[in-house]
């Protein structure tokens, strides 16, 4: 179905999720630079600080990336019928998926094996893992897994319930819900925190933690991150809560800060579930925090923003090996760990940045890595915009 009279775009979503996609560098590169703790690259160093920096963007990075996807599927399935739509998120997501596996994983890999192993033993050990592992081919690649989760199940209930294609709430209970934001989010929080802690857990208690329904399906983050592709759908058609969403709130700010203190002090003395669910608090309050800020300072045009969000997407598909491999070849160098953790986060997004503008001069790479053909410009401010969403989305 296609609207005749589609809705001015709303920029600022796009810049949420390049930023979401973007703080993939800091995180990375935070996790090699733990004091004390090896990730699948043993850098020998640490930083101060590095591990809490990684946990707090953990905290809210991918719930705010999921429900920011689950905005423009329901905003786009008002546009299309659910079968094109579907195969335009394979084409997207599904190329860029396979190409990244064949080519930078593997690249990504043999560094982690070399930061740990001697040459040969290295080489040996990489070809164990990538015969038996199937987390050691997904890496980095698993939301792409579950994204495709999410998306044919929208689409498939706007196919078989086609009123939901144009539905909206109720405009009484829309209106209500938006006047108690606060409580709207702290109940909406305490129903997702339950179901992350009940359901989460149970896959882990139900014996599902396998190489093929853990490692390659990725059904744990599956059922981690349905509800907020579910919730991004539903605020998409409640337009009072969208508005009052879109708006910096103290009392959200104090719910985000609140359940982030709660959760870095107490989330790993309790149960897992219990930490799930305390989590949760922290991860709807920060991406409110984030929707607004966005709305307030990034609802416009802009040349600069336009390039980041069309380049985001590479940019994360290539960051991880980049980042590998720095963080393994800076070992030995004779500086402050410091001034490495500044490099390698600079240094990767300037090589993945390249590695986009590389990408987007050739139509068969830029089908590859991007899902799209013909290679894509960089948009001038308030020119070209329309036609880039439908190429994107």
């Amino acid at each position: 179905m296609i609207s005749p009279t589609p809705a001015p775009r709303e920029h600022y979503w796009d810049t949420l999720r390049a930023f979401a996609m973007l703080l993939g560098i800091p995180y990375h590169v935070a996790l090699c630079y733990r004091p004390g703790e090896d990730w699948i690259v043993r850098t020998g160093e640490g930083v101060p600080g590095m591990a809490l920096l990684a946990e707090l963007i953990h905290l809210f990075r991918m719930p705010a990336f999921f429900l920011i996807a689950g905005y423009f599927a329901a905003m786009l399935l008002t546009r299309r019928t659910p079968g094109t739509w579907l195969r335009g998120r394979v084409k997207r997501l599904g190329l860029p998926f396979l190409a990244t596996i064949v080519t930078l994983v593997p690249l990504l890999n043999l560094a982690c094996e070399f930061s740990i192993l001697p040459y040969a033993p290295a080489l040996q050990s990489f070809r164990d893992n990538a015969a038996t592992s199937g987390g050691y081919w997904v890496r980095h690649l698993w939301f792409i897994i579950v994204l495709l989760y999410c998306s044919a199940i929208a689409a498939a209930l706007v196919r078989f319930v086609p009123a939901a294609a144009q539905g909206r709430l109720s405009p009484r209970v829309d209106t209500l819900l938006a006047r108690h934001m606060p409580m709207t989010l702290l109940a909406t929080a305490a129903i997702v925190g339950l179901w992350e802690g009940a359901a989460v857990e149970a896959f882990w208690d139900w014996g599902f933690a396998t190489n093929l329904y853990q490692q390659i399906l990725r059904i744990d983050e599956f059922i981690a991150y349905l509800p907020y592709f579910a919730l991004g759908c539903l605020l998409q058609r409640m337009p009072a809560v969208q508005d009052r969403f879109g708006r910096l709130s103290p009392a959200v700010l104090v719910i985000a800060i609140a359940g982030t203190i709660a959760s870095v002090l107490w989330g790993k003395e309790v149960h897992p579930a219990t930490g799930r669910f305390i989590a949760t608090f922290a991860a709807l309050g920060w991406t409110q925090v984030l929707v607004a800020a966005a709305r307030t300072w990034f609802d416009r045009p802009s040349a600069a923003v336009r390039s980041v969000t069309e380049a985001a997407f590479v940019i994360y598909l290539c960051h991880m090996p980049i980042v590998i491999w720095l963080a393994w070849l800076g070992q030995d160098v004779a500086v402050p760990t410091w001034a490495k953790v500044a490099a390698v986060n600079l240094l990767t997004l300037a090589l993945s940045w390249g590695a986009w503008l590389l990408i987007r001069r050739s139509g068969t790479l830029s089908l590859a890595f991007n899902g799209v053909r013909t290679p894509l410009p960089l948009h001038r401010a308030g020119t070209g915009t329309g036609a880039a969403a439908g190429r994107r989305s």
